[in-house]
């Protein structure tokens, strides 16, 4: 196939991608989730209100740039779940675009548009953090992927000036091509763009370091002799310009007890869910004791890791499903069908990363074999295919540094590693350098052994493709569907508050935000932690707003250890109150106000 074969090709997987994003958010998946809430919440104030948030609402490291994207399409579209979405859909449009630039450049466009099919389809796994409105995923995947983009242009195009001055066989000629060695300005915009992108993919989230640090060393290595003034301090402003936001969060913003901080308990700040006892008359399942710390056990961190968390993050628990309520810790009492699927999900991951660990050796060889010596006919190529290998390894050691971090937290790798999956969300942009042994490896070998070879390699790249149109296919047939009874029953429970004149309640925080914003704003809600007292409040102006109403009434779950608590304390304090049940919550309106 021609070049434009390929990019017509691509152009259509990634409008395919769009239109599959669009026809899930259409349908109503994922059900409105509660830290969307919020970010659809921050939308409407930057859209009608004027507000200008800075970072994430109760969070003093999380971007909000999808909160603008959301204000701009609830202009144009009204607020909804629907038009908070959106910009998503955008943004995985531009992540798609710019991983098939970035894997056309460096390896082939073959390979590219393999990809392109791969990240534009997914599992419920993998599409959920896509299209959620949280500001975790979709936002910072585009960023980094444009950055390494930006970085492999960069280095590709470079020509260092000690092969200028080479060329100049007089002492009169080396200084006059020092004197026109000054780079363009298409050049130092470039330089000026890394530097914003890089910042921005920081605010947006922390969780990408790796990468960012990755490039730069990848773009000190390659462009060190560029790398003066005045495209060192360009990048330099440009990069604190992009980072500018948290900066200035953090300079005005005193450390708070009441939001979620990235360094928490080192600062003395950041909110924290307090540990409360068993409680009495309470089933022992139910009571709520805060965890203690982890204690780091090295062997749990790395099955976590490859039997659950990798897997999930990368299409591998399609074929073989598990309830996620049996899915870890494995137990003694694990059924054979559990065991079974744990370890097929093993192999997955297993797979993936001996295929890195194979890639990440075979860039290292190839970097030093390509190395320029006196005796090369044309050493500009040797540099070019060298600084091509160097940016493979880049890819290859932002996923493999991003996996270290996850094995070395404890939290998520040994004791909750489905749900912490989402810190995994990075190695998609891993992918392909993983998947390059494969199309590489089958022209090193002997002629006997390719066929075998091209067996294996077919094998897993059908295993891949078909796990990606599996997973596809079950968001509609089995997601869908009860994600629509979901936001049906979230609907019921607003529609029920407002026909009571509920419109200022107390909740869990799984339900706080979600229900102002699908409110539009007509329930406020303040949170409440697992003991009944003030929880983590994204938007801290609603527990003043509760506190001042009246009689603010308690929407709990049924059966929850907070319904057994308000009437526990209802009780003590010989305060009446009416009961009412809708969808699963129970709505408790005490007769005169209950402080939590």
């Amino acid at each position: 196939m021609s070049k434009r074969h390929y990019d017509l090709l691509a152009a259509l997987v990634i409008f395919l991608g769009a239109l599959f994003r669009l026809a899930l958010i259409t349908l109503g998946w994922p059900a409105p989730y509660n830290d969307e809430g919020t970010m659809g919440l921050m939308a409407r104030h930057i859209a009608y209100q004027g507000a200008h948030p800075l970072l994430y609402y109760g969070q003093d490291y999380l971007g909000s740039l999808e909160a603008y994207l959301g204000a701009f399409f609830f202009r144009l579209f009204g607020p909804s779940t629907l038009s908070l979405r959106l910009g998503l859909v955008l943004l995985s449009v531009l992540f798609l675009w710019c991983m098939y630039r970035l894997v056309s450049l460096l390896y082939n466009r073959a390979l590219a548009v393999f990809t392109l099919i791969v990240l534009a389809l997914g599992s419920s796994d993998v599409m959920l953090r896509q299209l959620i409105a949280s500001g975790v995923v979709a936002n910072p995947l585009f960023w980094t992927a444009l950055l390494l983009l930006l970085t492999s242009r960069i280095v590709l195009t470079a020509r260092p000036i000690s092969d200028k001055l080479k060329e100049k066989t007089t002492l009169q000629d080396r200084i006059d091509a020092e004197h026109t060695s000054h780079m363009s300005w298409s050049r130092l915009a470039l330089y000026a763009a890394w530097g914003a992108v890089a910042g921005i993919t920081l605010w947006s989230h922390f969780l990408f370091i790796p990468f960012v640090l990755c490039a730069a060393v990848l773009l000190l290595w390659a462009c060190r002799q560029e790398l003066r003034l005045p495209a060192l301090s360009l990048l330099v402003l440009c990069f604190l310009i992009g980072l500018s936001p948290l900066l200035i969060y953090k300079i005005t913003v005193p450390v708070s007890p009441y939001e979620n901080s990235m360094f928490a308990g080192i600062v003395g700040g950041g909110y924290r869910e307090p540990s409360y006892p068993p409680i009495k008359g309470l089933p022992t399942q139910s009571a709520t004791i805060s965890p203690k710390p982890i204690t780091p056990v090295p062997g749990l961190q790395v099955l976590g890791t490859l039997l659950v968390a990798v897997p999930t993050a990368t299409n591998g628990t399609v074929f073989c499903p598990i309830v996620p309520a049996n899915i870890w810790p494995l137990t003694n009492h694990s059924d054979p069908s559990t065991l079974f699927c744990t370890g097929v999900h093993g192999a997955w991951g297993l797979t993936l990363v001996v295929l890195g660990g194979i890639a990440t050796i075979t860039a290292v060889k190839r970097i030093r074999q390509l190395r320029p010596t006196s005796s090369d006919r044309d050493p500009s190529v040797m540099n070019y295919e060298r600084r091509r290998w160097a940016a493979r390894l880049t890819l290859l050691a932002g996923g493999g540094l991003t996996l270290l971090a996850f094995v070395l937290y404890p939290q998520a790798s040994a004791i909750t590693p489905l749900i912490s999956a989402r810190y995994l969300v990075s190695l998609l942009i891993a992918l392909p350098a993983v998947l390059f042994p494969l199309w590489e490896a089958g022209r090193l070998l002997k002629p006997a052994r390719q066929r075998q070879f091209k067996v294996v390699s077919y094998l897993l790249h059908g295993l891949l493709l078909l796990a990606v149109l599996v997973g596809s296919a079950t968001l509609f047939v089995r997601d869908v569907p009860q994600a629509q009874a979901s936001s049906h029953r979230q609907q019921i429970l607003i529609d029920g508050l407002l026909q009571a004149h509920d419109t200022r309640i107390y909740a869990d925080y799984e339900n706080c935000n979600r229900i102002s914003f699908l409110s539009n704003e007509q329930i406020i809600c303040a949170a409440l932690d697992k003991g009944l007292h003030p929880g983590l409040d994204r938007y801290f102006p609603y527990r003043a707003i509760v506190a001042q109403a009246p009689r603010p009434a308690y929407v709990l779950q049924k059966n929850s250890t907070q319904a057994f608590l308000f009437e526990q304390k209802a009780a003590s304090l010989h305060i009446a109150y009416k009961k009412i049940e809708i969808a699963g919550y129970i709505v408790y309106e005490p007769e005169k106000h209950m402080t939590p």
